[in-house]
């Protein structure tokens, strides 16, 4: 047996011993369909054909990368365009920043731990942040059933403590699956100075006044979501989509009879129900409330939900309480609670004290836990209907920080979208 080289699903370099059989050994990689979005084979087709042209060195790869060119539009790409680290030179880092940022640590503490720039660490995260939430919901499309949802809002600040929002959190009471989530800005409330409120009054002159309906629209937004489900799968040499062997999940996902919601007294909740049911008209819904004041134990129907702010609050350095580690962008609270999405799913394990399963696992959308290899292993591309409602506005970062005037964070990359 003569040892070969080959880089495994998150680009850390691997030797192995390659045996004589021919199957056991890395077969040559095909591309599964053209990374050119304005390409007619940008979705996956059978038809679609390429050919490969030569090889590509790269300094920040260790090992020389077939090239391809596509048949139909001419666009030339190689094996690093499938990779999720594609255009990151700090490649190695990635998981591990993503794994640091759900550990408690700011953007400057990774970035003194590897000795690198805390707008490196920011990029990374918002790299991560994208891919997060299509991996989301890809796993989510692979639902066999549905369970009763607690959901709540997750009270935090962007820039300053003048600029609060809610994260709308949804959460499955049986499994702790964090099924998805959508935000609403709001407007600073509780115990002011005089000095605070005139603050308060010039920069809602200056920058208007939330919208007072935005926690109905949020929520509407998030039943919304779980109602209509995803509806789309990526190609199938993404190893975290395969249907059989160990990291398989089941493809259909019908849309529920009724929706079995649990919340708090929170008026806006009720409005946002009835919204939904106008729109869905066949939509059966059942709505129990448990009052906020109700003691916040594992017999509270909000468990789940409860126990996710809890995590987040914890592992989040951006939401503790009197931290100078804040979100500066709402966008940027947004890309972090998708990695934090993930990891509480998928990662992580569901009770820490009785290790063994994880909320994917208990909510049957996994047969394994993850790693963040299994979640970086293959690129993914944002396609129609990949996204619901205002998740493309996330993932193109178009959620915007009022106070910032034109200095927002747009993501307008053409290849390394």
């Amino acid at each position: 047996m003569a040892a070969c080289r080959w880089l495994d699903a998150a680009g850390m370099s691997i030797t192995r011993q390659c045996r004589t059989d021919p199957e056991a050994r890395p077969r040559p990689f095909a591309p599964p369909h053209c990374p050119n979005r304005a390409c007619d084979f940008f979705q996956p087709r059978e038809e679609w054909s390429y050919r490969r042209e030569g090889w590509l060195r790269s300094p920040a790869h260790p090992r020389r990368l077939q090239r391809f060119r596509c048949l139909h539009c001419k666009r030339k790409f190689s094996e690093r365009t499938f990779e999720t680290t594609y255009w990151l030179h700090r490649r190695r880092l990635f998981p591990q920043i993503a794994a640091l940022s759900v550990a408690g640590a700011g953007l400057r503490q990774i970035a003194r731990t590897f000795g690198i720039s805390h707008s490196t660490v920011a990029r990374h995260l918002a790299r991560a942040g994208r891919h997060c939430l299509l991996f989301h919901r890809q796993l989510l499309h692979a639902s066999p059933n549905w369970e009763p949802i607690a959901f709540d809002g997750f009270e935090t600040f962007e820039h300053s403590q003048f600029f609060p929002f809610h994260l709308n959190l949804a959460a499955g009471r049986s499994s702790w699956f964090l099924y998805h989530f959508t935000e609403s800005p709001l407007r600073r409330k509780g115990r002011m100075t005089v000095e605070q409120r005139r603050q308060r009054a010039e920069l809602e002159a200056a920058l208007g006044r939330p919208d007072p309906k935005a926690v109905e629209r949020g929520v509407f937004e998030l039943l919304r979501g779980l109602r209509r489900g995803t509806g789309w799968r990526e190609d199938a040499s993404n190893p975290s989509l395969r249907s059989s062997g160990d990291e398989g999940f089941s493809t259909s996902r019908p849309l529920p009879p009724q929706l079995h919601l649990h919340s708090d007294e929170h008026p806006a909740y009720r409005r946002a129900i009835r919204r939904l049911q106008d729109t869905d008209p066949g939509l059966r819904v059942r709505h129990d409330v448990t009052p906020s004041t109700a003691p916040r134990t594992t017999a509270n129907p909000l468990c789940a939900v409860n126990l996710a702010d809890l995590l987040l609050r914890h592992c989040g350095a951006n939401h503790r309480r009197e931290t100078i580690a804040f979100s500066k962008r709402r966008q940027a609270a947004i890309e972090r609670l998708a990695v934090f999405l993930v990891w509480r799913n998928a990662i992580k394990w569901r009770r820490e004290k009785k290790p063994g399963e994880t909320a994917a696992m208990r909510a049957g959308l996994a047969r394994r836990r993850l790693s963040w290899s299994d979640v970086f292993a293959r690129r993914l591309f944002p396609r129609r209907n990949a996204l619901p409602g205002v998740w493309w506005s996330y993932y193109w970062r178009k959620v915007r920080t009022a106070v910032l005037g034109s200095r927002q964070a747009r993501h307008t990359l053409k290849f390394a979208f």
